[in-house]
């Protein structure tokens, strides 16, 4: 008879937060009836494991027992006859590293970057190790770490059982690991060490001298080279690969990721510092950003540029445009422009400026900026038919000039937050308090319009009614436009008992304030840019990610200002159609977050991981850049024919003196001489 297989069918077993900690519970209840405390015999108990090269508690306790029961033996003789489990014998072996139980660690630090030279082969060593032999050596280790798997409720979280060569830190020696020194190295160089078996003593004919192992520091790369005493080298080991003209592979790519990953050098510089962890120095950081990081970049986003406006050359699209200055007020260096795609959302293209460029007045950045993106998507053979901004006046104007045949729009959003500031703003006075209760009605009859209105005299008809439905005035005499009724679209209202909000008196100052409001010459004049209900948020989103890569708190030089924008739009556009996080009973997941200004709670459903995978092919274009490169890094800096530096190294309007003249010119209130 068949043996009957457990049924998989139906839906899986689920338990409830409460069901799943108090299964936890019994589980490791059960667990715990198997534990034995030794209290403080428990630094004993490790000191034998690790003497014995033990692999768990278990064969420590194996040991012990076996023991016990031969005792008319020797404890040497127990040890080989109770277990074949490796023993001192096979620790002897040698290896890689002469005997690695039987090494000790002998610092000589010497503070020192490595400095710039006039070649690339400008990596000095700043730290000298020796190794020389000893009872024991301390192999720094990874501590216990637990950790709850999602996808499995019922296997519990398990404490990592520690190798018999790993070194456990305890409380008396946290000051060795935190002055260690740690290393940046790949699994290649480290699986090429371990296979590595360099006797203890030298083989050159004619020495037998002992072998003792040194280190030496090189940027972010740790370099051991086995010597004896008569100074015959056995054996060289780096941790890194090495690239042409003996630059580390590691430190290019440690710099790519610096710059790939939005951060800067200063703060990446500190952490490694605190890491105690040798890094480039910060000349040769910008030198391969300079001469192989930004260029790579360049190329790359060119490349996926191409590839999106393909995609859209001969047809009429509506294009969203957005400008964000690189600091807030008047004192702002950079603008990027940015244009996007209004059904797929990708960005078309980015384009930054300097200052420099607009006689140094950056409030005229925008509308240059806006311009040049302008001819380039028409150089591209890109047809827009219509451009969404914000009521930006210069834009605006620029519009009716040079592209008087192409629809012009404003984010409604931008203009329901202008009339909401307006409405705010005349509420601050005690006889007009009134209108404040009505703000948020008022903005939402503005959107409504915009949403439902096909012209501009639609959208005026129905939004003039506002000023009656305010009074409780709900059908007028006469309509304000002929294809709109003489009276409101809403329904029968119901008011609440507990409604504090007071209908407006006709003629009263709210009232009145509010007529100035609705039927400001300004605002009817540009209806007709709101009748399409564009809307720039999408926009917004990627303003902020923008952040990420280039933060406002710093200033960049205007290539790697650029670059920096270039990198959030190959991160926008990777991701751009992300799938959002469904949960285990198949609903979306949603994250909840708190407005402060609106004091509301509202929610968002949550997206996938972002899988960067950009990254890998900016990484072959930077590696590559460098292998081919003939000339290295120090060379002379060519400034590029658009480059802002070219007409003023500097932004201020005047060149700046020497040094040493501010000091002798500078005065302090504070100097008592």
């Amino acid at each position: 008879m068949a043996t009957a297989e457990k049924s998989t069918r139906g839906r899986k077993s689920s338990f409830t937060d409460s069901a799943r900690k108090r299964r936890r519970k019994e589980v490791t209840s059960n667990w715990n009836k198997n534990r034995i405390n030794i209290g403080e015999q428990m630094e004993r108990w490790k000191d034998l494991k690790d003497r014995l090269n033990l692999d768990s508690n278990r064969d420590v306790a194996e040991f012990l027992l076996d023991r016990d029961s031969m005792s008319d033996i020797s404890g040497v003789e127990a040890i080989s006859h109770a277990t074949p489990l490796k023993l001192e014998k096979e620790m002897n072996k040698s290896t890689s590293f002469v005997n690695p139980m039987l090494l000790s660690l002998d610092v000589s630090h010497i503070t020192q970057h490595d400095s710039d030279s006039d070649s690339d082969e400008e990596y000095i060593p700043d730290f000298n190790v020796t190794l020389n032999a000893c009872e024991d050596i301390p192999i720094e280790g990874g501590s216990e770490s637990e950790w709850e798997d999602d996808a499995d409720d019922d296997e519990m979280d398990r404490s990592a059982e520690p190798l018999p060569t790993i070194h456990r830190v305890t409380i008396d020696n946290i000051d060795g690991l935190i002055n260690d020194r740690c290393y940046m190295t790949y699994h290649h160089s480290i699986l090429s060490l371990a296979k590595i078996n360099i006797p203890s003593n030298c083989t050159i004919k004619g020495c037998s001298s002992q072998v003792a192992i040194t280190s030496e520091e090189k940027a972010s790369a740790l370099y051991l080279k086995w010597t004896c005493s008569s100074g015959h080298i056995l054996h060289k080991w780096c941790s890194q690969p090495m690239l042409n003209n003996r630059m580390h592979a590691g430190d290019l790519l440690l710099s790519s990721s610096i710059l790939l990953s939005g951060n800067n050098f200063k703060k990446a510089e500190m952490m490694f510092k605190f890491m105690n962890m040798p890094i480039v120095s910060p000349s040769s950081f910008y030198k391969m950003q300079r001469t192989y990081l930004v260029p790579s970049i360049d190329e790359y986003w060119l490349e996926q540029q191409k590839i999106v406006l393909d995609e859209f050359r001969n047809k009429d699209i509506v294009v969203l445009g957005d400008g964000r200055m690189d600091s807030p007020g008047h004192s702002a260096q950079f603008c990027s422009y940015t244009f996007m795609e209004n059904d797929t959302k990708k960005i078309l293209c980015i384009i930054t400026m300097d200052k420099r460029l607009t006689g140094r007045k950056s409030t005229n950045l925008e509308k240059a900026c806006f311009l040049e993106g302008m001819k380039y998507l028409r150089d591209e053979g890109i047809r827009v038919v219509e451009v969404v901004t914000d009521a930006h006046v210069q834009i605006s104007a620029l519009m009716k000039r040079e592209f008087p045949n192409i629809k012009h729009s404003f984010d409604v959003w931008h203009g329901t937050k202008n009339l909401g500031k307006k409405i705010m703003a005349q509420g601050q006075e005690k006889s007009k308090s009134q209108l404040l209760t009505w703000s948020k009605d008022i903005v939402n009859h503005f959107w409504y319009c915009a949403e439902k209105a096909l012209t501009t005299e639609e959208f005026l008809g129905m939004w003039y009614g506002v000023l009656h439905h305010v009074v409780d005035e709900h059908e007028w005499v006469l309509p304000y436009c002929s294809a709109i009724s003489n009276r409101c679209h809403h329904g029968d209202l119901i008011r609440d008992a507990n409604e504090v909000k007071e209908w407006l008196k006709k003629g009263s100052a709210p009232h009145e304030a509010l007529r100035h409001i609705v039927m400001d010459k300004r605002l009817v004049n540009q209806v007709h840019h709101y009748i399409n209900f564009r809307s720039t948020a999408e926009l917004e989103n990627f303003q902020n990610l923008i952040l990420m890569y280039a933060s406002k708190r710093n200033s960049f030089r205007p290539p790697v200002y650029r670059v920096r924008n270039r990198l959030a739009g190959l991160d926008y556009n990777a991701h751009v159609d992300r799938a959002v996080k469904i949960n285990k009973d198949g609903k979306i997941r949603y994250q909840r977050t708190f407005n402060k200004k609106s004091a509301r709670w509202s929610v968002y459903a949550v997206k996938v991981d972002k899988t960067y995978k950009h990254i890998c092919g900016l990484m072959k274009k930077i590696v590559s850049k460098r292998l081919v490169d003939k000339t290295g890094m120090n060379r002379k800096v060519v400034l590029a024919s658009d480059d802002p530096r070219r007409i003023s190294s500097v932004i201020a309007p005047i060149p700046p003196p020497p040094t040493s003249q501010l000091v002798q010119e500078q005065k302090s209130r504070f100097k008592s001489n």
